[in-house]
């Protein structure tokens, strides 16, 4: 039986320097499963990979992996962010992803490709479940069910890169900001972000200044509220229409695939 996570937690406020992720502490927390992807596994399945992996703290700023880098790790992501980056060029960067419950980093493995593409960083903290690459791949290998779960989250994924170029490409700031935020908000289940102008100008892949305008213009229509160093959405329905078709396509790709929202609030 698949379960719904209840969990929320702060957005991270900037992108840092590479740390270590932390093993949690056991009580409880280890037993429990909200990552949407370990819970659609078969109970026998899902005991099996309990016993090669270990739940992990996720830190604001950690960066779990650099592009072009390798790593020994998968994590299936409990509660938090994890944002994949691309520098197009020298301290220029861009958001091309985003995984939370909905899905396991790193998604380049599914395909054998042990070689990171896009740096991997905690968005907002959290926690994972952390298992050993080699573990991933037997089961890649011999648990057929696995095996095609995978394979439908990194077709969603991709779907997901591919409508976020197309929002970069022909939609309006103040859309592209819209879209962004129901994005986080779907996976956090919190409508209140603690983020500043820089960061979301380093993930939309603009400057400061517009950022600036374009929360104004959300904040002016009543669709948020927007402090220093915070953001709060008033109505998920208003931003919809604001991203004008920027935001829902790839998210029913996923329903598609998968064959469950992972939007808590959807509908």
């Amino acid at each position: 039986m698949r379960t719904k996570p209840d969990k929320t937690t702060p957005l991270a406020t900037v992108i840092g320097k590479a740390a270590k992720p932390q093993l949690c502490p056991a009580e409880g927390r280890a037993l429990s499963i909200v990552n949407l992807l370990l819970n659609a596994l078969d109970p026998t399945s899902l005991a099996r990979l309990k016993a090669s992996m270990e739940l992990v703290q996720l830190s604001f700023r950690d960066v779990l992996i650099e592009a072009g880098s390798v790593s020994e790790w998968m994590y299936f992501v409990e509660d938090g962010l994890i944002s994949l980056v691309s520098e197009y060029e020298p301290g220029r960067l861009i958001e091309v992803g985003m995984i939370g419950r909905d899905g396991v980093f790193d998604p380049g493995y599914i395909l054998r490709d042990n070689t990171a593409a896009f740096r991997g960083t905690v968005q907002a903290g959290g926690s994972a479940h952390r298992l050993p690459k080699v573990v991933f791949q037997e089961f890649m290998d011999k648990d057929p069910t696995f095996n095609v779960l995978m394979i439908e989250f990194v077709r969603a994924f991709e779907l997901q890169i591919a409508a976020t170029a197309s929002a970069n490409g022909r939609a309006l700031l103040e859309q592209r900001l819209a879209r962004w935020l129901l994005m986080v908000y779907d996976r956090l289940d919190t409508p209140i972000f603690h983020i500043t102008h820089e960061f979301l100008a380093q993930m939309l892949c603009t400057r400061r200044p517009g950022v600036t305008v374009a929360l104004h213009l959300l904040e002016g229509k009543g669709l948020i509220t927007s402090t220093r160093g915070q953001i709060e959405i008033r109505s998920r329905d208003g931003l919809i229409e604001e991203a004008n078709g920027a935001y829902g396509t790839d998210e029913a790709q996923y329903v598609r695939l998968m064959g469950w929202d992972f939007r808590k609030h959807a509908g």
